[in-house]
């Protein structure tokens, strides 16, 4: 049998929702192994199972956190809609701010700054990829230079200058995929004929290297990976390598999709499934991929991450998605092939107000950001320590401590340790607080010594020790602005020197 929908809303057909018993600060899932085919045969019940959940506020008082990055310094990273980046260490819960944009317009609904991704090598590549509106009618990609030694955005260099945008309709979302290319999601800015063109970028999913070229096995010559879309506002790559998109539907028919190359998803021709025999004709026609899942009325899909980890056994290989208008956090349960929803579970509805993005870290811990603060008439829904992030883990379940979570300019030096550069170079010039020096991996501990240009030592260090084999990191302390030489000599008396230009605040 088909269990009821206890909250109301309309399912996907053949699809159902799980029941679950809401307490104060936790959840307690029970999950019924109800399975469909693709012709919505109903197989009977495969039993019972039951996980806990408690939900913590893991971040407040935010404006509107609109995309959730997981960093490799092991941090969850945070671009709020007016434009303001953070980063927060997962077990201090301590929030550290990194940029502020400039520029970023917010109209009365939904523009502002839309996605975020961190390059694959960053920091050593340090790179900060941003997707915003800069008026009401455009938006722009651009990537911001993160600077180690100064601890701040350097400057920005606009890559693609001239999105069209609108109030709303901006999309977006971006990701590395496996293939190692930035996939970014565009919505149709108002203009819903542009998605079934492809002289447009509106209402496609783009694919291009990380100086926004197009890749050159693109399925049409430019940056457009496939079209026909509405409004995606989550993307993401699961386990097998297949992309998923959700998007808006206009009154009827939110999405999600399975997303191929060079895939047409019909839109504004089609909405939803090719259930109306004129949607089928032109489904034919135009060869369009029909969604995964679907819901009418529109509930407003948002974030979406991919979920396949023990930590809760009944969410492995789900689609996870936050929802705005229906306020809560949808589990899509995938068939093996990653291809087929099987069925629907949902959890937080109604509890924390609009839900705008979800993401996964590597062990299993889940962070939900609401949106609850929005300028286009939803801010009665926010509470006094509103926006928040909040975190969804399993208490009893153990999860695994993230080593490193890491200081950027650690892991920076981590990541040169894995292409090294010829012993006795010193960067960065001009330094700041830190100079660092490639060393042979042989020596140990060393003394390292700091010279004017008259010859007089004005930082003398104890026997130092490399940060790691070949790499000696020295923090500089009060030297003044100036060039000086730097001596280091290793016990067995090999000697380096180099002029290096220091620059103080």
């Amino acid at each position: 049998m088909i269990l009821p929908d206890l909250h109301g809303d309309d399912n996907h057909a053949g699809l159902k929702q799980s029941m679950f018993a809401i307490v104060k600060r936790s959840i307690t899932v029970y999950v019924s192994r109800v399975w469909v085919t693709c012709l919505a045969v109903l197989v009977p019940a495969m039993g019972w199972f039951q996980t806990t959940l408690e939900v913590d506020v893991f971040a407040k008082d935010l404006t509107v956190p609109w995309d959730l990055v997981w960093g490799p310094d092991n941090h969850l990273w945070c671009m709020e809609k007016t434009g303001r980046i953070t980063r927060t260490n997962p077990d201090t819960k301590a929030i550290e701010e990194i940029h502020a944009l400039d520029g970023v317009y917010q109209s009365w609904d939904n523009s502002g700054a839309h996605a975020m991704a961190l390059h694959p090598d960053f920091p050593r590549t340090p790179y900060i990829y941003v997707h915003y509106a800069y008026e009401e009618y455009r938006s722009r990609l651009s990537r911001l230079r993160y600077s180690i030694s100064e601890h701040r955005v350097m400057d920005e260099e606009v890559l693609i200058p001239d999105f069209r945008g609108n109030s709303s309709h901006n999309g977006s979302r971006m990701l590395e995929g496996p293939d190692g290319h930035l996939y970014m999601a565009m919505g149709d800015a108002y203009n819903k004929i542009s998605s079934q063109s492809l002289e447009s970028l509106s209402g496609k999913i783009l694919r291009m290297d990380w100086d926004a070229n197009p890749v050159s096995d693109n399925p049409f010559g430019n940056l457009i990976y496939s079209w026909g879309h509405r409004n995606p506002q989550g993307l993401i790559f699961g386990d097998s390598g297949h992309l998923y998109a959700s998007e808006h539907g206009p009154a009827t028919d939110d999405e999600v999709n399975l997303i191929q190359k060079g895939a047409n998803y019909g839109w504004p021709l089609i909405e939803g499934p090719c259930n109306t025999p004129a949607e089928q004709v032109l489904c034919d026609s135009l060869q369009a991929s029909e969604p995964l899942a679907s819901w009418s009325p529109t509930q407003a899909p948002c974030g979406l991450d991919y979920f396949n980890h023990s930590s809760i056994p009944e969410w492995q290989n789900s689609l996870l998605l936050t929802f705005l208008k229906k306020q809560h956090l949808r589990i899509l349960h995938l068939d093996e092939t990653g291809t087929h929803v099987t069925h629907e579970d949902t959890v937080l509805y109604g509890e924390y107000g609009r839900l705008r993005d979800v993401l996964v870290a590597p062990n299993g811990r889940i962070f939900v950001a609401t949106s609850n603060q929005e300028i286009n008439g939803w801010d009665y829904l926010a509470a006094e320590e509103d926006d928040r992030i909040l975190e969804l883990i399993n208490p009893n379940y153990d999860y695994e401590h993230l080593l490193p979570v890491i200081d950027l300019n650690d892991l920076f030096l981590t990541q040169l340790l894995e292409s090294p550069v010829e012993v006795g170079k010193v960067f960065p010039q001009p330094a700041r607080d830190g100079l660092t020096m490639f060393l042979p991996t042989t020596a140990g501990q060393v003394n390292a010594r700091f010279y004017d240009m008259s010859g007089r030592m004005v930082l003398g260090a104890e026997p130092h020790s490399l940060f790691a084999n070949g790499l000696l990191h020295i923090r500089l302390g009060s030297l003044q602005t100036g060039m000086y030489v730097m001596e280091v000599r290793a016990i067995n008396g090999q000697r380096w020197t180099s002029r290096v230009l220091i620059e103080s605040d």
